[in-house]
């Protein structure tokens, strides 16, 4: 069993919704949420340099795949993430699909089948994202490889998984520095992931 970081990110309330009555609370939120088990958990707002990281991600993601012979899908944080065997709905910072999204119910916001996903770090969500969240991803089979991204220092780091329940750490570091993904058979030049960011 996966135990959430929801004792320390609390819940709105205590009280249970169903994963649909979550969607229609998120629909007309003003913030976004996450949910677990039942519970409706707010998420921290990002900043400025959280937001450029996360834009720089996205926009060398999409470069790097473009000319790949299969078609790769990269979204943004808008998109969420079931994972069913934990009754559980998450946001990334930003995600890859291979060739064609599968989707939660039909719900073209929920997917179910990211194939990297992007979090970029941040004070008070770093031990949640390399942590409980990661256990939470890895019971996504459909996940080969995770990335996290330092805000204040040049530091990316990749999970990836050589076989069931087996993953294996890269670290790239310095605005010099280069990630090899292997799911997608790019590299990630963190001057570009950086691109703007004064350290």
């Amino acid at each position: 069993m996966v135990l959430i970081t929801s004792i320390l990110r609390k819940p709105r309330s205590n009280k249970i919704y169903t994963h649909e009555e979550y969607l229609r609370f998120e629909e007309k939120a003003h913030n976004k949420n996450e949910f677990y088990k039942g519970l409706i958990i707010p998420m921290a707002g990002a900043k400025a340099t959280h937001n450029e990281i996360s834009a720089n991600v996205v926009s060398t993601l999409k470069n790097a795949v473009r000319p790949l012979k299969n078609i790769y899908r990269v979204y943004t944080s808008d998109q969420k993430i079931r994972i069913d065997s934990e009754d559980t709905t998450v946001y990334p910072d930003a995600l890859v699909i291979c060739e064609k999204p599968e989707f939660w119910n039909s719900r073209e916001d929920v997917i179910i089948n990211p194939l990297v996903i992007v979090e970029v770090l941040s004070k008070s969500t770093q031990n949640y994202d390399r942590g409980e969240k990661f256990m939470l991803y890895q019971r996504l089979p459909s996940l080969k490889e995770y990335v996290v991204i330092e805000q204040h220092t040049p530091l990316v780091e990749s999970w990836y998984q050589i076989e069931e329940n087996t993953w294996q750490k890269t670290t790239a570091h310095g605005t010099e520095g280069k990630l090899s993904l292997r799911s997608l058979g790019v590299t990630l030049r963190l001057d570009e992931v950086y691109e703007h960011i004064a350290f």
